[in-house]
């Protein structure tokens, strides 16, 4: 990761290790809370890859106030959601089909995080696939082969 700046490498490495982490939770057999454990793990990851892309682009991801300074909570600076993140990536490329497999998976993040977690896990199963195999390619995009997590899996989602 070198040659990257700071916030980029600290946002790169939390979103490979969220990914990394998502595809084992799933994958355990004793685990109830497959779907909504990879879910709420891959929203984390892409977040954080998309952090990591802005600050490697020199823009910083975080929400302004109207007098344009930066919003804090709890004195850090208040990032970007995925949706926020998504907005600014994509801009008005609403139809690409990686920004569309990911705005399925908010409100479903949402569900899991606020409420109650739905029966899902026969049914999403290629969504999930697809999340994780879009979020290697685009960590390969944007920052070349070696920082891919392919290598990582010792079997698939």
């Amino acid at each position: 990761m070198r040659g990257l700046p700071k916030h980029a490498k600290g946002a790169l490495e939390k979103a490979r290790d969220s990914a990394l982490l998502a595809v084992e939770v799933y994958n355990k057999p004793a685990v109830k809370f497959k779907s909504g454990g990879f879910i709420t793990l891959m929203v984390i990851a892409w977040t954080a890859l998309f952090h990591a892309i802005f600050f490697k682009k020199k823009v910083k991801p975080y929400h302004r106030k109207e007098s344009g300074r930066f919003v804090r909570i709890d004195g850090d600076f208040k990032h970007w959601e995925l949706d926020e993140s998504l907005s600014q990536y994509y801009k008005a490329d609403t139809g690409n089909p990686v920004r569309k497999n990911l705005e399925f998976f908010v409100p479903l993040r949402n569900r899991i995080e606020h409420r109650s977690m739905p029966e899902l896990d026969a049914s999403i199963f290629g969504e999930c696939q697809a999340m994780l195999l879009n979020f290697d390619e685009m960590v390969e995009k944007e920052f070349g082969g070696k920082f891919c997590i392919r290598e990582s899996l010792s079997f698939a989602l």
